[in-house]
């Protein structure tokens, strides 16, 4: 904006300003200005160019709410030629709001945060990090304590980690004028600065998917427990609650660990961390059970109770400590009712007269209880660790809480209330059953008051409960071995000592298996997904390590997809990134750079490599694969991987697909061509079958040289196609024997037999059998594949109505869904022929109807490699297809037969097989397999 332009606009802010609107507003339209001559990190491109401006405004307004007169006043004032241009889009404005809401601050921190990954680091720093800032609390808080009391640390500089709930805590107010100690608030523009420009970074959860792990900076994770809960993978479904978890983990330097248990059930099997963790992890004990074992131990806990008049000293302490309930850890409950009558039956123990009784509640929770006056005389406030407060207690109570463990250290004696125990370790899963828990297990008040008399000190805990006494000492040797007062000196002197030698650190977390990542596509419905998770089914997971990648959606359809892949898999789910509009710019340069600028067009590389590293941390790959190849946004992503060798997938002609028209537009493109120029960055470009193969070499020669192009079948899923027609890979003899005059009888000992997901699956199968396919004289042809242009249902549908003419008997099943849907249901209107011809829309398992029909027909234009032609032959389906590039791989030995492409040769090729002049060939779908895998091994190992 020229001096000119500026004046105008602060003449026309300050005649609104004169007009009653608000210093907010008025600020807000500055803003506008302000920022319009922004431009992207290593790029030319404004942020704000007039579409984005238009966006912006709506959303500045919006925030602001002012009224209809307010910005009434605002157009007239702006020149004509805008007004004009902003009225009109109103509407847009609304549109975009909803779809960018943050879009001014969004680039305001996506500025500071690229600022901050490009600027030195500031030498001798700490971020300090607990729980998403819920406070100053575990093991980072015992850790920093002491580093703040080293000599050897003495010109370190700490900044603390708070949300604005934990701002104003006494934690804050203890240090608030200290030298060398400051404080952000959690995920403010100053949270992210300090975030990438400090060098060293320590928490005890993670920090948020934003979050860039630089290759000099030292990240410290100090997780907040050894678990008795299962964690990561090993909770069914747990990939999508595990995803940033993983993230931070690949992300650190060291990996803090209590115990051998910690190390391997947790952090390399539950996080899947064998292979792909680069760095450390150090076994020496817990910095926050320091403070168990100082000649002052508890002395913090004390004097806070005795802030709130509750006295401990001389008295005997009662800890009940349960862990958080609820949907995951940031949907937690409270069960308040329920904490409240435990207590109050506690109270009420004469047993426990005299004892001081407390409530640790889970920091997660803690604010939904500290308002609530029946609280007031048990709550132990946040800012009181955990471990002072146990340092204090005589006996304590928990549940599935890890906080035990840290407990086993003191040798005092334990109890275990699980009134919810069967459902908890159902529906969350536990690594220790209540039967080898250090302690005897109630479900009753009434059971735990009776338990509590029995374990009023050490003596009398051994002598009524000899077996959880032993249970105790095993598990406090297995689990608390560095937890002697000592580990907080051991674990500085490693990370900020450098000191390695003679700890018990450990490095190397390799099992010899080669390590491929793929990105799986959009996870849609389609042909991509369905090769992509047959692929990750068929791989030998003895010798090969996979990840899959792919974007995180609440869309049920690829929630589902998701769902299928298989659990030997590692799940990398990518959410949304800060850096998402410089990304986004640079995008744009390479939609704008023509073929000849390429090799230097990659300007913007380091947001690229930022991006990979805020995904996948320190991992290193011997593979990495685009398994989609129609999405030039991750191709480029994929192409920056820390991989030994790069190759993507061509899985149709994409030269004829990215021409491809519907509906008067060319969907694919802007992406393919994208796509196309990224060719080079790889080092093997895979089309699904030698005869596409030769198609794309020839197509697409221009934008990478021949060598780079070579071939790979996609697998198929034999099992999941053999399970869902209703066919089993073992054969059940006896399972025949059963009485069909009582349904409950005949599923039970059927239920001996087979597994009740698969009765499931048969009562789906022939349901679907009778809903779709029914009775009737003549035969039933099938079909397969998206409802669009490239599939030609329309020539299959013109053919069969052909066929219907001779044959009235006969029907069409067809399956799938697509934007062509309606207009061919209309076209067997049109033809007369809507009786005869059924559209099941998208199936779940399409093998259930594929299987109780007669033959399998197909009218592609071109197709990549048709996978649903292998399906149709593991069925045993005779098949009738036309001529298109890559067809004849697959149909090779079929007993089929492949027809010209105009409706007389296919209507001829299905009478054909109503002639009976149709087989099918018995066909080997596990060789099949076998052959397909070591071709994918050998494209991109070899």
């Amino acid at each position: 904006m020229d001096m000119k332009s500026r004046a105008q606009v602060k003449e026309q802010t300050h005649k609104v300003g004169q007009s009653g609107v608000s210093m907010e507003c008025l600020a807000n339209v500055q803003m506008l200005y302000r920022y319009n001559t922004w431009r992207l990190p290593n790029t030319e491109t404004s942020v704000f160019e007039p579409k984005a401006m238009t966006a912006v405004t709506s959303i500045e307004w919006s925030k602001v709410q002012i009224g209809p007169r307010t910005k009434r006043v605002l157009l007239n004032l702006f020149p004509s030629a805008m007004s004009a241009y902003l009225r009109k889009e109103r509407v847009q404005w609304s549109h975009q709001l909803r779809q960018n809401k943050q879009s001014v601050s969004s680039a305001v921190r996506s500025r500071a945060f690229s600022k901050a990954l490009t600027g030195p680091l500031k030498r001798d720093t700490v971020v300090w990090e607990s729980f998403s800032g819920n406070g100053a609390l575990c093991n980072p808080e015992g850790l920093f304590q002491q580093m703040l009391e080293d000599p050897r640390f003495g010109n370190f500089h700490h900044t603390w980690v708070l949300s604005d709930k934990a701002w104003s805590s006494q934690f804050r107010t203890k240090f608030a004028r200290h030298p060398r100690v400051n404080f952000v608030k959690y995920k403010s523009t100053s949270y992210f600065e300090k975030l990438e420009s400090s060098q060293y970074l320590v928490n005890n959860a993670t920090f948020p998917a934003e979050f860039v792990k630089r290759p000099d900076q030292t990240y410290l994770n100090m997780w907040h427990g050894t678990p008795l809960k299962k964690m990561g993978y090993d909770i069914e479904g747990g990939a999508d609650g595990a995803r940033n978890v993983l993230r931070n983990f690949m992300s650190a330097d060291y990996l803090l660990s209590q115990n051998a248990f910690m190390t391997n059930q947790m952090y390399l099997n539950a996080y899947k961390l064998k292979n792909v963790y680069k760095g450390a992890i150090i076994e020496e004990g817990y910095p926050r059970s320091d403070c168990m074992f100082r000649a002052d131990a508890g002395a913090v806990a004390r004097q806070s109770l005795r802030d709130r008049g509750v006295e401990t000293e001389e008295k005997k302490v009662l800890l009940y400590a349960p862990t958080w309930r609820g949907e995951s850890f940031y949907k937690p409950t409270a069960d308040a009712s329920r904490l409240k009558a435990t207590l109050a039956a506690l109270r009420a123990n004469p047993e426990l007269d005299g004892w001081v009784i407390l409530l640790k509640a889970h920091q997660v929770i803690f604010d939904q209880l500290v308002e609530d006056p029946e609280f007031a005389d048990f709550l132990i406030h946040n800012d009181v660790p955990a471990n002072e407060a146990l340092a204090i207690t005589d006996l304590l109570i928990t549940d599935y809480s890890s906080i035990f463990v840290d407990y086993l250290a003191t040798g005092r004696p334990i109890a275990f209330h699980i009134p919810d125990s069967d459902s908890y370790a159902s529906d969350r899963g536990v690594y220790l059953e209540t039967s080898e828990l250090p302690g005897p297990v109630s479900r009753s008040v009434e059971e735990l008051n009776d338990n509590i008399a029995k374990l009023r000190d050490r003596s009398s805990f051994e002598t009524a409960f000899t077996d959880e006494c032993e249970r105790y000492a095993k598990l406090s040797a297995e689990l608390t071995p560095h937890d002697d007062g000592e580990a907080g000196k051991r674990v500085l002197d490693i990370v900020f000592g450098g000191h390695e030698s003679g700890y018990n650190v450990k490095r190397g977390f390799s099992d010899g298996r080669k390590k491929i990542v793929i990105y799986l596509g959009g996870m849609i419905t389609n042909g991509i997904t369905s090769s992509a998770l047959n692929l990750l089914n068929s791989i030998d997971s003895s010798e090969y390590d996979i990840t899959a990648f792919f974007y995180r959606s609440n869309q049920r359809d690829r929630k589902e997809n998701a769902a299928m892949i298989p659990n030997h898999v590692r799940q990398v789910i990518r959410d949304p990134s800060i850096l998402q509009l410089p990304l986004l710019g640079s995008m744009q340069e390479l939609d704008k750079a023509s073929i000849g600028d390429m090799p230097d067009s990659d300007k913007d590389s380091a947001v690229w490599d930022w991006e990979w590293r805020r995904i996948f941390g320190h991992a290193e790959f011997d593979a990495a694969v685009d398994f989609s190849g129609y999405s030039s946004y991750w191709t480029r992503i994929v192409a920056h991987a820390t991989a030994a060798k790069k190759a993507i997938w061509l899985h149709n002609d994409l030269e004829a697909d990215a021409e491809r028209e519907v509906n008067g537009v060319r969907p694919h493109f802007q992406n393919l061509t994208g796509v196309f120029k990224l060719y080079c960055d790889f080092d093997a470009l895979v089309s699904v079958s030698p005869d596409l193969n030769e198609i794309n070499r020839n197509n697409l020669s221009m934008y990478a040289p021949s060598d780079k192009f070579t071939s790979a079948r996609n697998t198929i899923n034999v099992e999941r196609i053999r399970s869902g027609s209703g066919g089993t890979l073992v054969e059940n003899p006896a399972a025949g024997d059963y009485s069909l005059r009582n349904l409950g009888d005949a599923v039970k000992a059927l239920g001996k037999f087979y597994s009740f997901e698969d009765l499931i699956s048969e009562a789906n199968r022939q349901q679907s059998l009778s809903s779709f396919v029914g009775s009737g004289a003549g035969a039933t042809f099938v079909t397969v594949g998206r409802l669009s242009p490239e599939k030609n249902h329309a020539r299959l549908i013109r053919a069969f109505a052909l066929v219907a003419q001779e044959t009235p008997g006969a029907k069409l099943v067809v399956i799938g869904e697509g934007p062509l849907e309606q207009e061919l249901k209309q076209l067997t209107v049109s033809l007369g022929i809507a009786g005869s011809v059924e559209f099941t829309g998208r199936l779940r398992n399409p093998y259930s109807v594929m299987s109780a029909c007669d033959c399998f027909v197909m009218s592609s234009d071109y197709e990549g490699q048709p996978i649903v032609i292998l399906e149709a032959r593991v069925l045993g389906l005779p098949i009738v297809t036309t001529r298109f590039g890559s067809v004849h791989s697959a149909m090779e030995g079929s007993g089929g037969l492949i027809v010209d492409t105009d409706v007389a040769a296919l209507a001829e090729g299905m009478q054909a097989y109503l002639d009976g002049k149709i087989h099918a060939s018995p066909f080997d779908g596990d060789a099949y397999n076998k052959e397909v895998v070591d071709e994918f091994t050998q494209v991109i190992f070899g």
